[in-house]
């Protein structure tokens, strides 16, 4: 083995050993929802729900922290929630979803193409009615014809909802449980 070789190893193993003593700091989350939980119990009010969340997408860099009265959002009219959360209940949806995601801006084309991945081919006709879908639920805007984007707007809502349902969904959930300590 080269010098220069072993002395990287040496320099990657000594890093590693002082990242093994450090204390990780306490989980920013988890003490906003202790917060929350807290006021909570002072107020003798049912709660806050919050959502925050960071993302490296084509359209730039975002950074979202949104917090609702638990009492407004179970009070709140189901009717456009229920249209949104029917908007993503479909697999090509939630695909087209993540291509226009990922990628941008994309023509009806590449949309197409990008279902016919699983094997199950997709008509056109097909494709306008999951595309006018998300378009109702405005999660997606056209540029031009036959051209889609993500909306911007949208986009922290989306990830959260659909972080949220890939939680729900998986077995065991993703990350780790969500446990809050005492907030006494």
């Amino acid at each position: 083995m080269g010098e220069d070789r072993l002395s990287e190893l040496e320099r990657r193993i000594a890093r590693l050993e002082s990242r093994a003593g450090a204390v990780a700091p306490p989980d920013r989350l988890t003490a906003a929802a202790t917060h929350m939980l807290r006021r909570a119990r002072q107020e003798d009010e049912l709660g806050t729900v919050g959502y925050a969340g960071a993302a490296r997408l084509t359209g730039g860099e975002s950074l979202w922290d949104r917090q609702s009265s638990l009492a407004e959002v179970l009070s709140a009219d189901w009717a456009p929630v229920a249209a949104v959360l029917e908007s993503l209940g479909s697999r090509p949806r939630l695909a087209l979803l993540a291509t226009l995601v990922c990628r941008g801006r994309c023509t009806s084309t590449d949309l197409q193409d990008s279902l016919g991945g699983d094997g199950e081919q997709t008509t056109s006709g097909q494709l306008y009615h999951h595309l006018r879908a998300l378009q109702s639920a405005r999660l997606i805007t056209q540029r031009r014809r036959g051209e889609y984007e993500p909306a911007p707007q949208s986009m922290p809502q989306l990830l959260t909802i659909l972080t949220a349902a890939l939680d729900l969904a998986g077995d065991p959930p993703l990350g780790p449980p969500p446990t809050l300590p005492d907030p006494e």
